[in-house]
């Protein structure tokens, strides 16, 4: 949820992810992709994201719509609120390193990822 800068993961049902994120920052031209229906493409560890001016190694990194994705920024302490405004992500959705292992560890490639 794009305007409450959270993020839930279900599995069978069951919530096993309720947790604060930062999407991309919209006064930049960054906006995280909303109003869609996108599936995990890849799933990889240990994995370098590059854009212009930036090489930020991450754990986790899980992408669902071309180089827009859900990943570990162990460069954050803190996450939520309206942080996404002004120090926002390229898109992406920056996520606590503890919730986005829960969610590595208990996703496929395909699974739904629902932005509004």
């Amino acid at each position: 949820c794009i305007s409450m800068q959270e993020m839930w993961c279900y599995k069978d049902g069951e919530l096993i992810v309720d947790t604060p994120v930062v999407t991309g920052n919209p006064n930049k031209g960054n906006e995280t992709p909303a109003g869609g229906v996108w599936a995990i493409d890849a799933k990889m560890q240990d994995y370098v994201l590059r854009g212009e001016g930036y090489a930020s190694p991450v754990d986790y990194w899980m992408p669902f719509d071309d180089q827009i994705g859900l990943h570990d920024s162990s460069w954050r302490s803190e996450y939520g609120g309206d942080i996404y405004l002004t120090d926002g992500s390229h898109g992406c959705v920056n996520t606590p390193l503890d919730a986005i292992a829960t969610i590595y560890n208990n996703i496929t490639v395909g699974t739904i990822v629902v932005v509004y």
